[in-house]
């Protein structure tokens, strides 16, 4: 594993944050990794030492190494998921595939959040359309305050449009009488 040990303008792929004492980089050993450098404390500690990393002369990020065999070969055989930037070989993936899909492509792992998260929505609409037949949003009270301030200025602002009204026509009275 190699760690930087000065300043790098580059940011952190995960956070885009530099690098600063407390939050060192991590800096991957690929020659042509368009990412570098990544805060430890980003990282997964699967990302950061796994057992086929641990005895290598260099570390290599989530996009580089093939996150299923773990080996830095093949590299134009390597899709990064959209989700993730992880990177997988074609012919790792179950069902292997033979060329780069056109598009987005998310890994199993990011397609099972994925999932997951849909059946979560899913499961919200229902339990809503059951219990609450109308649809409508539940009125917060939070903002209570905030209303009750925004119609006070609505009011005074209406009040001072009165008073400058009224103003007018005395003042246009007055002229009237003077003329």
């Amino acid at each position: 594993m190699e760690i930087a040990c000065d300043q790098h303008s580059a940011g952190s792929k995960v956070c885009g944050e530099p690098e600063v004492k407390g939050k060192r980089f991590l800096i991957c050993g690929h020659a042509l990794c368009p990412y570098k450098y990544y805060h430890i404390r980003c990282l997964k500690p699967k990302q950061i030492a796994s057992d086929a990393q641990r005895d290598k002369p260099h570390w290599y990020c989530p996009s580089c190494l093939c996150r299923q065999c773990l080996a830095d070969k093949d590299d134009d055989q390597i899709i990064l998921c959209d989700g993730c930037d992880g990177g997988h070989h074609l012919y790792c993936l179950n069902p292997p595939r033979t060329s780069v899909p056109e598009g987005e492509w998310y890994c199993p792992s990011c397609n099972r959040e994925k999932a997951k998260e849909e059946a979560m929505r899913k499961y919200e609409r229902k339990m809503l359309k059951l219990h609450r037949k109308d649809g409508a949003m539940v009125k917060s009270d939070k903002y209570d305050g905030v209303n009750l301030l925004l119609s006070a200025a609505e009011k005074l602002n209406m009040d001072l449009l009165v008073s400058a009204a009224e103003q007018v026509s005395a003042d246009e009275q007055q002229a009237d009488v003077l003329k």
